[in-house]
């Protein structure tokens, strides 16, 4: 409770008045601020999923996810994606009639020895991608070829689709 000053003029206020300003209490802003910054945390936690836990502890994931592109050609969608450094051994591919899941694990290690030292280096990297097909495919029918870093997966369609050819629209 304030009490009046002898040289101001400001007078104690009563505690019935801070009840009459928020029903939160007397400052509704920090609470707000708190609901505000607690519902961004839980809708970036699950946008990204693992990706906050590294932060917060001090690691982030040591590999980048690859840039995938997705090509519909009427019989087939065609998946491209970029592996630099990865190859067919630390490769896994599975299909599905409705998603693809790419998945790959590199563990690389090298050791130096000269007189008067060592030098080791190792390295791990994983990454983990799915990826929802716009048409059903044939999985038994699906074929994988990776060169020079570059992976590229071929989905049979179940129901094929003629290819969409460009209308030329003429503009008045």
């Amino acid at each position: 409770m304030l009490r009046k000053n002898r040289g101001t003029s400001i007078a104690p206020r009563a505690k019935d008045d801070t009840a009459e300003l928020s029903p939160w209490g007397p400052n509704p802003w920090f609470d707000e601020m708190d609901r505000w910054f607690d519902d961004m945390r839980r809708e970036f936690e699950g946008n990204w999923g693992r990706w906050p836990l590294a932060m917060r502890t001090g690691g982030l994931p040591s590999a980048r996810l690859p840039a995938l592109d997705l090509r519909d050609d009427g019989a087939e969608i065609v998946v491209t994606a970029d592996l630099p450094g990865v190859s067919k051994e630390e490769l896994e591919i599975h299909a599905m009639p409705d998603r693809l899941e790419i998945r790959a694990e590199v563990q690389r290690a090298r050791e130096q020895k000269d007189e008067g030292y060592v030098y080791r280096e190792r390295g791990h990297s994983a990454f983990e991608r799915t990826l929802a097909l716009p048409a059903e495919v044939i999985p038994d029918k699906v074929t994988a070829n990776l060169k020079d870093g570059v992976l590229e997966v071929r989905l049979p369609k179940q129901d094929p689709t003629p290819e969409a050819k460009p209308v030329k629209v003429k503009v008045e």
